[in-house]
């Protein structure tokens, strides 16, 4: 589906020069669309600032590196797991338990080829390493506006997972052979629990996001977006702009496997969480020219969200009988060993197979405004027909339903070498 979305915009692209070139006295709706394009990349611009290629086709190839860091929190009641009492009789959960899940994927790497004609372009990449994810990018520049869209799709189990809480624990003072009765010490002094530890899930977690965004600049006839971010413009003098503008995110994030029960309990209940956010912003883009050739370009937009509204799927399942009669089993074995009973040591702990999910509903819920923000950073070197580029851009975008809250990273960097046409 990717590659047949690529080929019908390249085919769009060519369509459009090929056809303005043999009907251009016709005006045809394909030579009003190219003369539009025109007119919003060059028309106006201060030719002292910026400067147009004289050859508008250009053919680049790029790769890009990238990683999307995502980081939830979640409280649960501590004595809802551990509660001293059927078969976790040494151990009760005082207070509440925090859960901090962080799923980093691998930084990944793709290689792709860029058309574009003036203001628009088309890009396909396909993944070379890390972790194998799949992109899709489109992108249109004008003088005084940009667009840009994005859709990541990727699949993981590495997670590190913070725990902190407290815990009380007791011994068994006495026991009653024949009657089968138990005496247990008095509860002792809460502890306090504090890990990290670095775990892989039992099934993989899909991941997915759309980002979209669009942003006016003011002065659009000194400064160029183009030159620094798709090389259709040359900036020749350093120049700066306001700018303002929309953004709008989608996120899927899917462990709803009856393997991953353990993760949906201590993220209280939770299986799938869908984002939707759209925010407006202001800031401020400025490009540098330090020598004839180079450009430095860095761009900052704080992003109000007005819309903000979160989909989640919740379950319940049998982690907490599992996870109490496995608790027991491993201080029984634990007791074997210290007896120097042997053979013990291949007993298998792990029942994520032995869990079942029972889907509890679908909600929603609007939640407050949030700050998050987008920034970009481009240096591009250019000869007469050929040029190098490398960009990047950092998104940071925040979440929160009820106790679960948790934001996600998302940067990539792009390096491209091109010749135009």
């Amino acid at each position: 589906m990717n590659k047949k979305l690529f080929i019908c915009l390249l085919a769009a692209l060519v369509a459009s020069s090929s056809r303005a070139q043999t009907e251009s006295g016709k005006g045809n709706i394909v030579t009003k669309a190219k003369s539009f394009v025109e007119r919003s990349v060059v028309h106006g611009l201060d030719t002292n600032y910026v400067k147009t290629p004289v050859r508008p086709w250009q053919v680049s190839i790029k790769s890009r590196v990238s990683q999307t860091d995502l980081q939830m929190h979640s409280v649960v009641d501590g004595a809802e797991l551990f509660d001293g009492e059927g078969t976790m009789p040494f151990l009760r959960g005082v207070g509440d338990m925090e859960t901090d899940p962080r799923i980093m994927t691998k930084v990944s790497t793709s290689l792709g080829v860029k058309v574009g004609y003036k203001g628009l372009s088309a890009s396909y990449s396909f993944p070379i390493g890390g972790d194998k994810s799949q992109n899709i990018s489109l992108r249109s520049t004008g003088r005084w506006y940009a667009l840009n869209f994005r859709w990541h799709k990727f699949k993981t189990k590495a997670m590190r997972t913070h725990y902190a809480g407290a815990m009380q624990a007791r011994d068994v003072e006495s026991y009653d052979e024949e009657k089968g009765d138990i005496v247990f010490s008095d509860w002792g002094e809460a502890y306090g629990w504090d890990e990290t530890e670095k775990e892989e899930l039992p099934s993989d977690m899909s991941i997915k996001t759309l980002i979209f965004d669009g942003f006016y600049i003011f002065n659009h006839k000194k400064f160029s977006y183009a030159a620094a971010y798709n090389q259709k413009t040359i900036q020749v003098r350093s120049a700066g702009s306001p700018i303002v503008g929309v953004m709008g995110y989608y996120a899927d994030f899917k462990y709803n496997d009856n393997r991953n029960a353990e993760l949906i309990y201590w993220m209280d209940g939770i299986g799938r969480l869908r984002q939707y956010q759209l925010g407006v912003g202001a800031g401020y883009a400025y490009n540098f020219v330090p020598a004839k050739g180079w450009l430095i370009s860095a761009m900052a937009m704080p992003m109000l969200t007005v819309v903000n509204r979160t989909r989640i799927n919740t379950y319940d399942s049998n982690f907490k009988e599992l996870s109490k009669e496995n608790l027991l089993m491993y201080a029984i074995i634990e007791a074997m060993k210290e007896e120097g009973i042997e053979g013990l040591e291949d007993v298998n702990f792990d029942y994520a197979d032995d869990c079942r999910l029972q889907s509890t509903g679908v909600s929603s819920r609007n939640n407050r405004l949030a700050l998050n923000y987008t920034a970009r950073l481009s240096v591009t070197y250019n000869w007469k027909r050929y040029f190098i580029n490398a960009n990047g851009q950092f998104n940071n975008f925040n979440y929160k339903h009820k106790a679960m809250h948790g934001h996600l990273n998302d940067w990539y960097i792009n390096a491209s070498v091109g010749v135009r046409l």
